[in-house]
């Protein structure tokens, strides 16, 4: 998009007072973290791992292939910082160049060891928090219809006035810091919240389908990828291209402060269930989250493809906030209660950082994901378990 000269300078001018704003606000809280940083990792041993012995990780290989594509394609002068450590690209590379020969789960085990060296990242504020996300089956349309879905809701392309800038990209303290928002009238203004888009059909010509149930709609949003089957049978893939910029809100949380669904019986499907039976008051809980999510239809991909620009792999990638773990950082999960359906059951893998999420914010929160489907949808609608976590840094 080709703008005019006027826009530049003012378009210049915004980003520089949000330079000099973001600066100030975040300069204190980072010389902060970087004296803490002595006490949030330790160095241990791989026997230190809880279940590393017995574990299966030869099904991460496929998750390692994705994260080397990326390694591999770096400069070795590529700077990448895991708190107060360089990570090590060159050792990174050599053990990714050694991927492709390993056969069997007892090799990997071999390899990673001899090329990574494992530490502990202690929970921010004594919490480690473990939730997982899916890629979302769902049923909707190409056309509406008021006979087979009346309450059906569009999802929408990414508008092409819609832009995100990199903060990041002026000043290295604002690393990972973004600001969205939309040109309008040679103007850069706020996006439309999710009421506004919902209610005024702002992009009705950025429609890619129609959702026939607004709960489930919803929390398409909320993972970020799905498969939509049509009434034909035949399936398209979508996934996240962007979002209007504000905060998330979560509306769990404002059900639990509500009384309407105790903590204990929190989950998505709790939810699901109670936004199908109260269709006006979901609307109105709905807009309490002004953030909303934009897709585009994946074709020729095999699966979503996280923030780093890998396709995430089920039960071995991870989502993490970024301004604290590298993407492509592995990462040994052990999360105490994991399945649904056996009470105390632990899970404990090798995982990549290769997504984020806007709800994931801490050293320690990490959003694993689980796949698609029926019994991955029921874990990852009531996983959210303490545990600990562990990152292996290149030697």
């Amino acid at each position: 998009m080709r703008l005019n000269r006027k826009y530049k300078v003012f378009f210049l001018l915004i980003i520089f007072v949000c330079v000099c704003l973001s600066i100030l606000f975040f300069r204190d809280r980072n010389i902060k973290q970087l004296n803490a940083t002595s006490q949030i990792i330790t160095e241990v041993a791989y026997l230190d791992l809880p279940g590393w012995e017995k574990a299966e990780i030869f099904t991460a290989k496929i998750a390692l292939e994705e994260s080397c594509k990326k390694i591999l394609k770096k400069q070795d002068t590529t700077k990448i910082k895991f708190f107060d450590i360089s990570i090590n690209l060159g050792g990174y590379k050599a053990f990714c160049i050694q991927l492709n020969n390993i056969k069997n789960n007892k090799e990997l085990k071999k390899l990673v060891e001899a090329n990574f060296y494992p530490v502990k990242i202690e929970a921010s504020e004594d919490k480690t928090l473990f939730t997982g996300y899916i890629e979302l089956e769902i049923k909707g349309r190409l056309e509406f219809s008021q006979a087979d879905a009346p309450n059906a809701i569009p999802i929408y392309e990414r508008p092409n006035n819609l832009i995100t800038i990199d903060l990041g990209l002026f000043n290295d303290q604002l690393k990972n810091k973004k600001i969205t928002g939309l040109i309008k009238n040679n103007k850069f203004i706020p996006a439309s919240t999710r009421e506004q888009i919902e209610k005024l059909n702002i992009y009705k010509d950025n429609i890619i389908a129609y959702i026939d149930d607004p709960a489930r709609a919803y929390f398409l949003h909320i993972q970020g990828s799905g498969t939509i089957k049509l009434p034909s049978g035949e399936n398209i893939s979508v996934g996240y291209d962007g979002d209007n910029g504000y905060e998330y809100f979560s509306i769990g949380r404002k059900l639990i402060e509500d009384g309407t669904i105790l903590k204990e019986n929190m989950s998505m499907q709790s939810i699901t269930n109670w936004m199908q039976k109260n269709k006006k008051e979901a609307a109105l809980l709905r807009y309490h989250n002004k953030r909303f999510i934009f897709f585009k239809e994946r074709i020729g991909v095999t699966g979503p493809v996280g923030a780093s620009g890998v396709i995430v792999t089920p039960m071995h990638s991870a989502a993490i906030d970024n301004n604290f773990l590298p993407y492509h950082l592995p990462l040994w999960v052990d999360v105490q209660n994991f399945y649904t359906d056996r009470i105390n059951q632990k899970h404990s893998n090798f995982f990549l950082a290769q997504d984020t999420g806007a709800a994931i914010k801490g050293r320690t929160r990490i959003d694993l994901f689980l796949g698609k489907g029926a019994y991955p949808e029921k874990i990852a609608g009531r996983l959210n378990s303490k545990g600990s976590l562990w990152a292996f840094i290149p030697k």
